[in-house]
């Protein structure tokens, strides 16, 4: 037998002796597992894989209907010890997954990327095995890493298959012991579909679904605290999702982490953990002009025009002359004077950065792992990217940190990194799918003659990294294949996208990229940066009950070709998205057909009191036809010509506050844009 071997069969045999002494300081407060949930009805739309061919010769395609999946696992514990506990392990089946995940190399550098894999551990066959029927283990994350006294903490595991045994062993390792747990994954349970927060802090917005209609939460408790009595409660018989508002009496502080919990009746618990983080909406712009000029000028001449057209964050890559500018004091100044935070990959010390950028692609970079097969090697970077989220987090604890996943291993890819950072992020660029089916395979053209792949990316990731806020990425570039460079993306193809993701629950948005795309001067690029101006006023007009919402199915009914969607947001406003799905896509632009005199009806919840509807438009808010009759509102927009965003609500000063944020923030630069021809 190996040495290797020994070594691994004696670490494991202490860690079960440790088990077998767990501290009874410590408690387990809930474990839950749940399954990545399929959606169906967009596997047509996933025809490509990566970049290995089978074995006629043909690409891969990844995705099938009886594709596998997997699920994730959530313990959540308390410190009741008199000192900090340090989580240092965790065991699956009695099987340190420190030593079974193991590193592909040691590398001298924390930001050296590796990866790892339990088919490279050298444990024994046996093990390997055990691990695989327990869900094949990719990743796991302690939240917080150390936990105070008195203090919650929690583990988040991802599987990559869902787990053959009945009850799933799992030992949390610490330096104060070994707190022992089960999770039963056959087991259905509640869970929060989304956690939101108000930008001061103050308030928090709780969205937990039961597993049957008609469930309302009995007990309300933050960090184990009882706040019932702070929080608004709403239910309906016909949803399973609820709504609970709980106001503090004083802010949270910014990335702290709290647990959040919800008792029902007959004992069913929803429990879920979150670092509080409120923002107006992120509405960004990948990269800046890289040539000419002053570095002061240049920078204040690009962040001028995000500005004009309502961006409001700077994503990375800042590049040429501005960059000097854009790090210094007054670089920082000037974006803060415009109202234009920054995305960036390390925290500069000094300031808060609006979000901290972990990696870029991961999933692209798993295909890249030869010492496992390809269609193994999903989830190889998960180990690092745990070990680099805490680096960040330590350097920069009042960021958030953002996990961008392409489109590589789709759609097992989306499911597989979601719950590792605080902001969940997709790239599903329409454009280059359009691109991929024109020259690669026609045949499947007709499932992308609308930018449906956005909508089933943001509703598969939605679902994936609940309750945390979606950031979806648009792509503005030019079509780019085998005939050369082609259009731009139509203002239509990029409004259908917008409103796809937030009508499937995303909360911030951004575009891909500046420099090379919509500042070419062409006349494609022209027209859809205006438009993005104009849907960036629309959607942050409207942004304080989009970050503050959650994707609901209410029953809906609509005009023929009419894609509806909606949101809850608070105790007494839903929002009402709509798309046009009359339009058809092709290389030489966009053909709509508007839906003329459109109707929308929707069943209320009971909570939902109507004093108000009117829709959010680029031109600030406008009346929108309305009544109630039977429990439904009846809606009539007029004419849809591809989107539009209604609010529906109870709180009767919603819309002149609306209102006035437009005008104060919005309205201008609406003007300007469509003076130019917009």
């Amino acid at each position: 037998m190996k040495a290797r071997t020994v070594l691994l069969l004696l670490a494991a045999a202490a860690v079960a002796l440790a088990v077998s002494g767990a501290c009874s300081a410590q408690q387990i407060e809930a474990a839950c597992y749940f399954a990545d949930q399929p959606f169906p009805e967009y596997m047509p739309l996933w025809q490509e894989g990566w970049s290995f061919k089978d074995a006629k010769g043909d690409r891969l395609a990844y995705a099938r209907p009886d594709m596998p999946l997997g699920g994730y696992a959530f313990l959540y514990f308390v410190n009741t010890g008199a000192r900090a506990l340090t989580v240092r392990d965790l065991t699956l089946e009695g099987i340190s997954l420190k030593e079974a995940i193991a590193k592909e190399e040691e590398l001298p550098k924390a930001e050296d990327k590796y990866r790892s894999s339990i088919l490279i551990s050298g444990l024994p066959a046996d093990r390997i095995q055990t691990l695989m029927r327990a869900g094949w283990p990719a990743w796991w994350m302690p939240e917080p890493q150390t936990v105070e006294p008195g203090g919650r903490g929690s583990i988040v595991l991802r599987l990559r298959r869902a787990p053959k045994p009945q009850q799933l062993k799992l030992g949390i390792v610490t330096d104060a012991g070994v707190i022992a747990a089960a999770v039963s994954p056959a087991r259905v349970q509640p869970r929060f579909a989304t956690i939101a927060f108000s930008p001061d802090l103050r308030t928090v917005y709780l969205y937990p679904r039961h597993t049957v209609a008609g469930k309302k939460p009995a007990l309300v408790r933050m960090d184990g605290r009882d706040v019932t009595a702070s929080c608004i409660i709403s239910a309906d018989e016909s949803l399973a999702l609820s709504s609970i508002v709980l106001k503090l009496t004083r802010p949270l502080d910014v990335m702290s982490y709290h647990t959040f919990r919800v008792e029902y009746p007959g004992g069913a618990v929803a429990q879920a953990g979150i670092r509080a983080w409120g923002r107006d909406m992120i509405y960004g712009v990948w990269s800046s002009p890289g040539e000419g000029g002053e570095p002061e000028k240049a920078l204040k001449g690009f962040i001028d025009d995000y500005a004009a057209h309502n961006v409001n964050c700077v994503m990375p890559f800042v590049i040429g002359p501005a960059r000097s500018y854009f790090d210094s004091d007054a670089g920082w100044d000037y974006c803060e004077s415009k109202g234009v935070g920054r995305m960036t990959h390390w925290p500069d010390g000094k300031h808060v950065e609006t979000i901290l950028f972990a990696l870029d692609e991961p999933d692209a970079s798993d295909a890249n792992f030869p010492k496992v097969d390809p269609d193994k090697r999903l989830g190889g970077l998960g180990r690092w990217l745990v070990d680099w989220v805490r680096i960040l987090r330590e350097h920069g604890p009042k960021s958030p940190v953002l996990l961008n996943i392409d489109n590589t291993y789709k759609p097992e890819n989306w499911y597989t990194y979601h719950q590792l950072t605080d902001i969940p992020c997709i790239d599903p660029y329409y454009t280059e799918q359009q691109d991929y089916v024109d020259f690669n395979d026609p045949y499947h053209y007709q499932a992308h003659t609308r930018p449906t792949s956005v909508q089933g990316a943001a509703a598969i990731s939605q679902s994936a990294g609940q309750p945390k806020p979606l950031h979806v990425i648009l792509l503005s570039c030019p079509y780019e294949g085998p005939a050369g460079k082609g259009r731009h993306a139509t203002p239509e193809e990029k409004r259908m996208e917008l409103f796809y993701a937030i009508g499937c629950g995303a909360k911030g948005l951004s575009y891909w990229m500046f420099p090379t795309c919509l500042d070419d001067g062409s006349d494609g690029a022209k027209k859809l940066w205006a438009e993005i101006g104009l849907m960036g006023a629309e959607a942050r007009t409207a942004g304080p009950v989009i970050t503050t919402s959650c994707p609901a199915d209410l029953q809906v009914s609509a005009s023929k070709y009419l894609w509806v969607r909606t949101l809850l947001a608070g105790d007494g406003t839903i929002a009402v998205v709509t798309v046009n799905d009359n339009v058809a896509c092709d290389r030489l632009g966009t053909v709509v057909r508007p839906c003329q005199d459109a109707r929308v009806s929707v069943k209320l919840p009971s909570w939902v009191k109507p004093a108000d509807a009117f829709e959010v438009t680029a031109g600030g808010t406008r009346d929108v036809s309305w009544k109630v009759e039977a429990g439904k509102v009846e809606l009539a927009p007029g004419e849809v010509r591809i989107s539009s965003f209604i609010i529906v609500t109870a709180d009767a000063g919603l819309r002149a506050r609306l209102q006035e944020r437009y005008q104060k923030s919005f309205a201008a630069n609406v003007a300007r844009i469509r003076e130019g021809g917009g």
